[in-house]
């Protein structure tokens, strides 16, 4: 990434969920877009999750994700964190549009729930109405 930025998020996600990011996704041909990894980051019990384009192998998106210690009900893990590239071809990403954009990826290609957050339309991703035009 060339301009990234990194904010907090807090997101609780399932068990289901953790493990379909873990998981990934690599794309069955060039018609794939996108290719989803996980790297575990032992030292610190996080997992990253890396969200990048298959063509170029640019990443445009990381998730911090800490499972939980299952002493609370359903272990799951939280999202600690989003990763992600400010400056799409001279588009200014905000933090909101960042969240909704990998929040519309994963549903639509691992089948992800994000019960917490409303259903966002697949028609808003790279729709950019907050984007600032020539911002860095």
């Amino acid at each position: 990434m060339q301009e990234p930025a990194t904010a907090p998020w807090g997101l609780s996600i399932s068990d289901a969920d953790v493990e379909k990011l873990k998981a990934g996704l690599e794309p069955k041909d060039q018609d794939g877009k996108w290719r989803i990894s996980a790297t575990d980051q032992s030292q610190s019990g996080n997992i990253s999750v890396h969200l990048a384009r298959s063509g170029t192998g640019k990443e445009v998106y990381i998730l911090i994700m800490k499972p939980n210690d299952g002493r609370s009900s359903g272990s799951g893990a939280e999202i600690e964190a989003i990763i992600w590239e400010q400056n799409k071809a001279g588009i200014h990403i905000t933090e909101e549009q960042a969240k909704k954009d990998v929040v519309i990826i994963t549903r639509g290609l691992l089948g992800r729930d994000f019960d917490a957050l409303p259903g966002y339309d697949v028609s808003d991703l790279w729709n950019y109405p907050t984007g600032e035009i020539g911002a860095n």
